[in-house]
């Protein structure tokens, strides 16, 4: 792959500068705990009739909330356009900018109230002030215009049972907080909070007319207009009381609204969606449920006029989507873009996450992007793309990536500002696991750290299990680096972007993985001489905490640990998580009445008598994915054992808090996890 060309990114390079294992950066601020809080994020980039749109977005830690806006790239300067402070996406309608937004305080009210309504903007050309275009009596999440007047969107629909009115259940939301009723599965979602009778509908506007295409128990999904305006196509999921892991796809003729299911395959998941031409799609399709086992989803091709499916690549190395963890990065829906040789996807690739191509003739693979940059957003802009990137240890950026592979810089939003502190380089370590494959992974040495001293580190694991560790930027552990800490993190076996035989964990939770881990941890000590292998400490969040709480129980290695959003029990997390059911179907391979004795024997809870690591427990009080038992009863154990820990319950937050919690709670949480270090290293 090429190297990142631009005079720009010179000082992406040139700091910071370290000599054999001596690091210096005269002059910088500490990367500090509030650091975060500075950095803007880059998401939704859009690119219109030349002009370059996108949002930004950063912590606002006196309002403890986050602010977002729409901007607008001018001569190299983001243009502010909006002032709203809660933009999260918006859309095209000729030269007029729609995006949804409530500005009245009584329309707020209503909101507070539990009243479903949606209000869209408009920003004229010009941009001047945004006023009114439509409101809608729906919670509406997703969009798609045939015109002005004509377009579909989904929004939230209640199920009512024949026994109760309408109007009692909304009576019961409005005074929500006197009780909770579940009558299905899953019954709550991590973010989303109860769901229990909830369903996504497709609706059809029509000049103020609105139709429900929806059948009641029916959730829709991914919906795709196809250039033409002609076809709509999405997924749908139809379920009475348990939710079934597969999906179907239909097609929709948008002059008649008849409608088709597409049969594909026996027990698969649709996903992603795009149109090719007027006539065709690409669509993924994870066949793991048919085939029992775990693999990426397949890409094919499907022609709408003569129904043939097509097999277009496997999905197996280049998997769609970045996988690469950050504190600080944005979010965004990966997409796939086409040309006329075939088409383009962002994926993750070992550490790192380029702009892949694939040829349609002959499905031959490859790369468009250089090394050391992982791309978050992309959209193709003149004779090549535009791309929201993070590039070695930099925040988010908007580059140009022409067709030669080479990128120049577009912004410079968050430079300044990552120039000015003490950003640690990251130093590369090989090694080779048990079955002689050679791995990598990656130490932050401490931030002005002196030859020949020894310093405490601490080994952070990501979650997923199929996320990633790259190159990028991570604010807690440039935190932890300037605090005096190394920082260990690899990418062990189950994580993403080594292909399908890789990140199969299906029954190895525990073996596999935990011996990856501590060979990196062997090799880190023998290759670098400032880890003083008797101070170490181990931390992670959701799967992270997970391997964790086991490897506390099966190693004294650690004399601290700092538990996150963990697992400690697949009995216990099959039969409470929002995923529970299916994750652990689809990762152990068996549920608690096949085969109980192999989640027991996979789940950290039954070694919990064996461990002398003082742990830290860190859990909120609406993490439905990892509910917060998980926590609990860890925590109960090693109390009930005398050893020592601490259980901190962090309310009304969610599995996300390390990355979209309030601010002052994600201080409060990398305090509390840097404490308990500094007590016991």
């Amino acid at each position: 792959m090429k190297r990142i060309y631009t005079i720009v990114l010179l000082t992406v390079f040139l700091f910071p500068i370290y000599a054999g294992y001596g690091y210096s950066a005269y002059g910088k601020e500490p990367v500090g705990i509030d650091f975060f809080t500075k950095v803007r994020s880059i998401s939704n980039l859009k690119e219109n009739k030349g002009d370059i749109f996108f949002i930004l977005r950063q912590p606002d830690l006196e309002g403890d909330t986050y602010r977002s806006d729409l901007y607008q790239l001018v001569d190299g300067r983001e243009l502010r356009l909006t002032s709203s402070e809660n933009v999260s996406d918006y859309f095209f309608l000729d030269d007029t900018i729609i995006f949804k937004s409530i500005r009245d305080e009584k329309d707020k009210e209503r909101l507070k109230k539990g009243e479903r309504l949606t209000i869209f903007q408009k920003l004229t050309k010009g941009y001047q002030e945004a006023t009114e275009w439509l409101r809608l009596p729906y919670a509406v999440k997703d969009i798609r215009l045939i015109d002005g007047n004509r377009f579909f969107f989904t929004a939230s629909y209640r199920l009512v049972p024949k026994e109760e009115s309408r109007t009692e259940v909304l009576k019961d939301i409005k005074e929500n907080g006197r009780y909770r009723i579940f009558d299905e599965l899953p019954f709550w979602s991590n973010g989303q909070g109860d769901i229990s009778g909830t369903r996504t509908h497709l609706y059809y506007y029509d000049k103020g007319k609105i139709t429900d295409l929806s059948d009641s128990l029916e959730t829709v999904s991914d919906i795709e207009l196809s250039p033409d305006k002609k076809h709509l196509v999405y997924i749908r999921k139809t379920y009475r009381r348990k939710a079934s892991q597969d999906n179907s796809l239909v097609s929709l003729n948008t002059g008649t609204l008849e409608k088709k299911e597409w049969n594909l395959f026996n027990k698969a998941v649709y996903s992603q969606i795009q149109f090719a031409d007027n006539n065709e799609f690409v669509v993924l399709v994870n066949r793991s449920l048919e085939r029992n086992k775990q693999e990426n989803p397949e890409f094919y091709r499907l022609n709408l006029s003569s129904g043939n499916i097509k097999g277009i690549y496997d999905g197996d190395l280049y998997a769609i989507g970045n996988s690469i963890g950050s504190d600080i990065k944005s979010g965004g829906r990966s997409k796939i873009t086409f040309d006329k040789d075939g088409f383009n996807f962002v994926s993750t690739v070992i550490d790192q996450a380029p702009l892949i191509h694939i040829n349609n003739k002959d499905t031959s693979i490859s790369v468009r992007s250089p090394e050391n940059i992982s791309i978050n957003d992309y959209v193709p802009y003149k004779d090549g793309f535009l791309v929201v990137a993070m590039a070695e240890q930099q925040g988010e950026e908007v580059y140009f990536l022409n067709s030669k592979g080479e990128i120049s810089l577009f912004t410079s939003i968050n430079t300044a500002l990552f120039e000015n502190h003490n950003v640690v380089k990251p130093i590369e370590i090989k090694f080779r696991n048990e079955d002689g494959r050679e791995l990598n992974g990656y130490i932050l040495p401490p931030a002005n750290y002196k030859k020949n001293e020894k310093y405490p580190a601490i080994l952070n694991i990501h979650g997923g299990p199929k996320a990633t560790y790259g190159t990028v930027f991570f604010h807690e552990m440039q935190y932890w680096a300037n605090q005096g800490y190394a920082v260990l993190y690899t990418n062990p076996t189950g994580s993403n972007g080594r292909g399908n035989a890789f990140t199969d964990l299906r029954g190895k939770f525990g073996s596999v993985d935990y011996n990856d881990l501590m060979a990196f941890v062997d090799a880190a000590i023998e290759q670098v001489p400032f880890i003083d292998r008797e101070r170490l400490g181990v931390t992670g969040g959701s799967y992270g905490g997970y391997m964790t709480n086991w490897i506390i129980g099966h190693t004294n290695r650690f004399k601290a640990a700092a538990s996150q959003r963990s697992i400690s029990s697949w009995i216990s997390f099959s039969n409470t998580s929002d995923i529970g059911h299916t994750f652990t179907e689809s990762y152990i391979g068996h549920n608690l009445w096949t085969n109980s004795e192999l989640l027991w024997e996979q789940s950290p809870l039954k070694y919990a008598n064996k461990v002398n690591t003082p742990t830290l427990f860190l859990h909120s009080d609406q993490d439905y994915r990892c509910w917060l038992v998980e926590g609990v009863q860890m925590y109960y154990a090693l109390q009930y054992f005398e050893v020592p820990s601490r259980l901190i319950i962090f309310n009304n937050e969610n599995h996300e808090l390390s990355r979209s919690g309030k601010p002052t709670n994600r201080i409060k949480r990398l305090d509390e996890i840097t404490r308990w270090f500094q007590k016991y290293l």
